[in-house]
């Protein structure tokens, strides 16, 4: 399995804090995004492929083939995993996917959510994927950029 740098649940996915900031902080070249929607539009993909630097390799799966490719990849690269959702990374875990730590990045305001942090609401969903997470005794942090103070999220909801 390639290491797992990271994991982060942000809305945006690539930007210009996981480009500027976060590759170079956690020493990664590969990003791997995990979303159901964006693997099927190729013209999306090819965009935020010229977005990341030359040196680092973009990939977008799928729930189902990220946790195939997660599982059986032997590859050495430092990967920094993004999806939108909590209980896809939820899902990743309860299909073998190691799963250290979890970093929130945005989580946007919606029906029914709740503001816990700057910049992330939660749904009952997310709060049920948190309840989950500290079973197993896996940190999620809230940390926008690597500067910043890291925030335990079971501390603040």
């Amino acid at each position: 399995m390639a290491d797992i740098t990271m994991i982060r649940v942000d809305e945006r996915l690539v930007h210009g804090q996981i480009i500027i900031k976060w590759l170079q902080a956690k020493n990664a070249n590969k990003i791997i995004i995990v979303d159901n929607e964006l693997c099927k539009d190729p013209i999306m993909g090819n965009f935020l492929s010229m977005t990341v630097p030359q040196n680092v390799n973009l990939e977008i799966y799928d729930i189902y083939e990220a946790v195939e490719t997660l599982n059986a990849s032997e590859s050495n690269d430092k990967a920094i995993i993004l999806l939108k959702n909590l209980y896809l990374v939820k899902f990743m875990h309860q299909k073998g996917v190691k799963i250290k730590e979890i970093n929130i990045g945005r989580i946007p305001s919606g029906p029914g959510k709740k503001k816990v942090h700057q910049n992330v609401f939660l749904s009952d969903e997310d709060i049920d994927a948190i309840k989950y997470f500290r079973e197993k005794a896996v940190p999620i942090i809230v940390q926008m950029v690597p500067d910043s103070l890291p925030i335990l999220i079971y501390d603040v909801i």
